[in-house]
C-alpha cells in the first residue's frame, strides 16, 4: 500500500502560513499599543513634572513670559496627551479585529488537522484490512500447497 499523503495538504500549509503572518500581525500591532501607552505615560509624566515646576516657580514668582510658556507647553503636552489616547484606542480596536482574524485561521487550520486526522485513520484501517487480507491469503496458500503435497505422497 503507498505511503499515507494528506490530499489537502498544500491547503494546509497555505493556511499555517496565513495563520503565523496574522499571528505576526497581531504582535506588531500590540507591540505598537504598548508604545503608545508608554508614551502616554511618559507624558503625563513631563506634565506632573512641569506642573510641579510651574508650582515651585510660582511661589517664588513668575514672569508673565514663563506663565505664558509653561501655559503653552501645557496646552502642547495635554494635546499630545489627547493625541496619545486616541492612538490607543485606534490600536485597542486594530487588535481586537485582528484577534478575530487570528481565531477564525486558527480555526481553519485546526479543522484541516482533524481532516488530516480523519484521513489518517481511515488510511490505517484500510492498510490494517489489506494485511489481514495478505495475511489470510498466504495462510490459505499455505493450507493449499499442504493439501498438495499430501496428495502427492
Amino acid at each position: 500500500m503507498k505511503k499515507f499523503q494528506f490530499t489537502l495538504d498544500k491547503l494546509l500549509d497555505f493556511k499555517d502560513q496565513v495563520l503565523e503572518k496574522e499571528k505576526n500581525s497581531l504582535a506588531s500591532l500590540i507591540a505598537q499599543k504598548i508604545e503608545a501607552m508608554e508614551l502616554k505615560a511618559a507624558l503625563e509624566q513631563e506634565m506632573r513634572e512641569a506642573q510641579d515646576d510651574f508650582n515651585y516657580r510660582a511661589q517664588k514668582g513668575i514672569s508673565a513670559m514663563e506663565m505664558f510658556i509653561f501655559k503653552e507647553h501645557h496646552n502642547t503636552l495635554r494635546l499630545q496627551i489627547e493625541d496619545a489616547k486616541a492612538s490607543i484606542a485606534s490600536l485597542e480596536a486594530a487588535v481586537e479585529k485582528q484577534l478575530g482574524v487570528v481565531t477564525e485561521a486558527s480555526k481553519e487550520v485546526k479543522s484541516l488537522e482533524k481532516l488530516e486526522e480523519k484521513q489518517l485513520e481511515d488510511y490505517n484501517f484500510k492498510a490494517a484490512k489489506a494485511d489481514e487480507q495478505f495475511i489470510e491469503e498466504y495462510v490459505n496458500g499455505a493450507s493449499v500447497r499442504a493439501a498438495m503435497a499430501e496428495n502427492a505422497v
